[in-house]
């Protein structure tokens, strides 16, 4: 009797083995998972241009710049997910400037590509944005009253933001990212120390940076 049943618990063992062997397989097999919360955090480093003859003048005394990204979304599934984002630059590179940055504020829709046997996954975003930009100071050829005046110049509008790169994921829950955005915000409001300015030209701001960042998925253990 206490052979069958030694033979007995060893089948059984040996069964619980093979079950259970295809489950911990396929959880080593998982190399990135882009579902469920998420945050992440960004370094980048960009360029602005305009098509404003009245821009132009601060643009080309100072285009380059860095800044950061803050963002957290939700994966639906391993193709699409929804993101807030923060973005910040400072183009004030020279040190002349009190202030010259620009903020945006947005939420955006990100397909991915890969399945999650890749540790490397593309993808391809779209964002919308409030974007607010703090030049000061600035001189300015007043044409009303004929002087030359200085002061702090606010812009405020909305940017399309159009981007891609790809994770690469070190565990399945944790990733560094590659990540190039190109941003078009058309006809900004401008304000001279806060009186409104217009103009007959599109008072337009293009942005075009590359960044750098990681990425933590919330509750993953594989």
């Amino acid at each position: 009797m206490k052979t069958s049943a030694n033979i007995f618990l060893s089948a059984c063992i040996a069964v619980a083995v093979v079950l259970v062997s295809p489950i911990k397989n396929l959880a080593q097999d998982i190399q990135s998972d882009v579902s469920g919360f998420y945050a992440n955090f960004n370094l980048h480093y960009g360029q602005w241009s305009t098509s404003s003859d009245f821009l132009q003048g601060i643009r080309d005394y100072d285009p380059n710049g860095w800044g950061l990204q803050l963002s957290t979304g939700y994966g639906f599934n391993q193709r699409m997910e929804v993101f807030l984002q923060l973005s910040y630059s400072d183009y004030n590179m020279s040190g002349d400037w009190n202030s010259y940055n620009h903020t945006q504020v947005g939420a955006g829709f990100r397909y991915n590509f890969g399945a999650t046997l890749s540790k490397i996954r593309p993808f391809l975003d779209v964002q919308l944005n409030a974007a607010y930009m703090n030049v000061d100071r600035i001189f300015y050829e007043h044409a009303a009253i004929g002087l030359r005046v200085e002061g702090e110049l606010e812009m405020s509008g909305i940017s399309l933001v159009g981007g891609g790169g790809f994770r690469y994921f070190f565990q399945p829950w944790f990733a560094a990212t590659l990540h190039a955005r190109f941003h078009y915000g058309g006809d900004y409001e401008l304000e001279f120390e806060g009186f409104p300015m217009q103009f007959e030209q599109e008072q337009d701001v293009t942005v075009f940076d590359v960044g750098i960042g990681i990425t933590w998925y919330f509750g993953k253990r594989f």
